[in-house]
This record gives structure tokens, sequence and C-alpha cells, in this order.
């Protein structure tokens, strides 16, 4: 599309939003909302599939839904899923990948985009296949676009020469060709601008939480902790995954001083090629005596339930993009004691929780929780905040970066 055509295209389309109009209909829209946006979004996966930027592109899109707007997502195929289907409102279609040498290479994604109709695109992730096929032909598609890239993962785990170049180089440029970067945290918009991305194309919209979910537990707490079977008068309960940056054999050696005070709980897939796999882990909580229950992975009620009954929410990771669990945890008024990574010092910072950097910072952390009163205030702290980082406000606040895109 070229810059002539682009500029009558968008021309158009503010025309069409700020008067009201909406060129498509979808049977599950609500009718009170007169101005509806047709968004266009591309993540690598989708639900039924796990992860956080999985669920927090979910939840997005079937909030903007709710309230009245469009919303496709283009992803990849899944064993036993429709290749297109709708799910709660949302539009879901599914392209095949097949790998090429180790990556993952999709199969006409780029014709896929041209044939979809969209007031505005949204972009979800970096060094994935729906980002890495999409950078080098982004100003050519005439769209408003905006990214969120969810965090450096690569840079942070892997940094490779391969890596710094991508991150420190070539991604700065490519942001460039967006409307607006979405940033999930501080962290993440203060990197970019020393990568050289100018801040006014920045904004930090972080994750949010439905705060409803938290309200009550699907079971009653004692049953949870009877099914457990942990003698420790505490128990601390993490959930994740046994990924390499989970680092959940750090979880392990920090409960070992306190092992007679402190039980554990692992919720989460296994990764057996993780250098960090539920084997090692167990392993290694027999050889430190730590009393440890790993449940692997469980359904959204058996987590909410978990959280709820646990003392504390517990989390080592080396890298996280956000820390989700950590802002579930303030929801679920539960204390964390989580390592600095992601959006951990900002949650910290409403006084539900413990950031630290060190084993021993961690071990020191739990010790803490048992004070008399401290597990109770960091709760009722972090509970209270939980409503600054609802999902009600992560939508209201994307919605308002998507108008401000469609009006420049």
């Amino acid at each position: 599309m070229g810059p002539i055509r682009a500029l009558v295209r968008r021309s158009r389309l503010r025309r069409q939003i700020f008067a009201g109009f909406s060129r498509r209909r979808n049977p599950f829209l609500p009718t009170r909302y007169p101005i509806a946006m047709q968004v266009l979004m591309a993540n690598h996966r989708y639900f039924p599939a796990p992860g956080g930027t999985e669920r927090g592109v979910q939840v997005l899109a079937e909030n903007l839904v709710g309230r009245g707007h469009h919303v496709t997502v283009l992803t990849q195929q899944e064993l036993e899923v429709p290749d297109e289907e709708w799910i709660h409102g949302v539009r879901v279609v599914r392209i095949p990948i097949r790998r090429v040498a180790g990556v993952r290479v999709p199969s006409a994604y780029l014709r896929r985009l041209r044939s979809m109709d969209a007031d505005l695109f949204h972009l979800n992730g970096n060094r994935i296949w729906c980002a890495d096929f999409y950078f080098p032909v982004a100003s050519i598609f005439g769209w408003p676009q905006v990214l969120t890239g969810h965090g450096f993962y690569q840079y942070a785990v892997h940094p490779r020469a391969w890596d710094r170049w991508y991150f420190e180089r070539y991604f700065p440029r490519v942001v460039r060709a967006f409307d607006a970067y979405a940033c999930r945290t501080e962290y993440e918009r203060d990197q970019l601008v020393r990568w050289g991305v100018p801040l006014p194309r920045l904004e930090v919209i972080p994750d949010g939480v439905a705060l409803e979910e938290f309200a009550s537990s699907p079971l009653p707490p004692s049953e949870v902790r009877a099914r457990w079977a942990l003698s420790t008068p505490r128990i601390a309960v993490y959930a994740g995954g046994f990924f390499e940056n989970k680092r959940v054999d750090r979880l392990v050696e920090a409960f070992a001083p306190v092992r007679d005070r402190w039980g554990l709980v692992l919720l989460g897939r296994d990764v057996p090629t993780s250098p960090y796999s539920a084997a090692y882990c167990a392993a290694q909580a027999q050889r430190y005596g730590v009393s440890v229950r790993i449940l692997g992975a469980v359904a959204r009620p058996e987590v909410i339930a978990s959280f709820l009954a646990a003392d504390a929410i517990v989390s080592a990771s080396e890298y996280e993009g956000f820390g989700l669990t950590i802002l579930e945890a303030l929801a679920a008024g539960r204390p964390f004691v989580a390592w600095r990574t992601g959006a951990i010092p900002e949650l910290a910072a409403t006084g539900g929780g413990v950031v630290v950097d060190s084993v021993r910072e961690f071990t020191e952390g739990l010790t803490r929780l048992e004070e008399d009163g401290v597990r109770e205030e960091m709760g009722r702290r972090g509970r209270e905040a939980s409503k600054d980082w609802s999902t009600d406000v992560m939508v209201t606040k994307q919605l308002n970066l998507y108008r401000r895109v469609l009006s420049d």
C-alpha cells in the first residue's frame, strides 16, 4: 500500500470511527456502545494454549468485545482446535506453522493480514514468528499499528551476539514503524529508551487482574490445605511451571533454612528439558529436606483456590516480562516474596510484598512474614492496591492509547 493510499485510508477510518459507524457486525456484541472499533491482533499462540502472554492477549481481547468492539486474533494452529472459531465473542483465526531449520515459519501470514479489514492492528511479541515476519514490512501496511513486545526474554536469559544485535540495534529501528509501543512495565520502557526509542512513542500499560476471580475461593481453604498434606505451619504457593527462567531450584534452596516452618506447593507445567525440571527440583528438595508438593498443571479454579489457601505467594524467576502471578497475589490478598524482575519492584512498592536479589534475602523475606500481623497487613495493602491494577483499568488505558493513535 502506497503512502497516498494509506493516508486516504486513515482519513476514512477516522471519519467512520468518530462519526460512530461500524463496518462489520459481531453477533456477540452488546448494543449499548455506539462507537465500535475493529481491532486485529496477532500473537504467537492463543487460548487454549497456556502462558502469560497468551492469557494477557485473551483478557484484553475479551474485554474489548465486552465494551462493544470487534476483535480478531490471528495466531498459530493448535492440535484438536478449529482453525477458525468464536471464543467469548472474539474471532480467532489460526494458520499453519512449519519448522524450517529450527525456525517457525507461518504459512500465508502476510496474505491473511492483507485480507483482513481493521481500524487498528495490535502486534504482540518479539523474537517470535508473528513479529519477526511482520517487522520487515510493517511500514507497508497502511493501518494504525500498536506494538507490545512483552519484554526481552532472549536478551535477558540467553544474551548471545545475535540477541544483542537484535535488541540493541534492529528492534529499536522497527519500533519506529509503529504508532505506539505499549510497555508492560517501567523497566521495559526504560530499556527501550536506553536503546534509543523516543520516549513519546512509549506508554506503560501494565497487565490487569480480574479482581472478581479472587473475591471468593472455589474450594474451602482448609480442604485445599488438607489435600497438600504438608505438616509445616506455613505454606507458600508458586505457580508458573518449570521453565528455565523460572528458577524453581532457587525457591527450594531459599526454603532450606526455614524448612521446619515453611512448606512449598509448586503449580505449573513440567519442562523435562529444562535444567530446573520438576524431577530436578524434587531431588533438590529431598536433599535439603524441604517439604514440597508438585501438583503440575492444574485447572484455573484450583490455581485460584491454592492462592487463597496459601500463606504467601513466591517466585524466583530470573526474568519475567511482567510477573502476572504476583499481581494475582495482590488480588488474592496474599503477601509475596519474589526476585527483582519485570513488574515485581512496582508491585512491591504497594506494600503488598517483598522484592529480593539473592537466596539469602529470599529466606529473610520468608522469616519476615512470620512476624505477628505482617502477612495480614501486606495482604490488606496488596488487595487495596490491586484495584489500580484491575483488568478494567488496563483495558481503559489500552483503549485510550488506541484512540490517541487513531486521532493522530
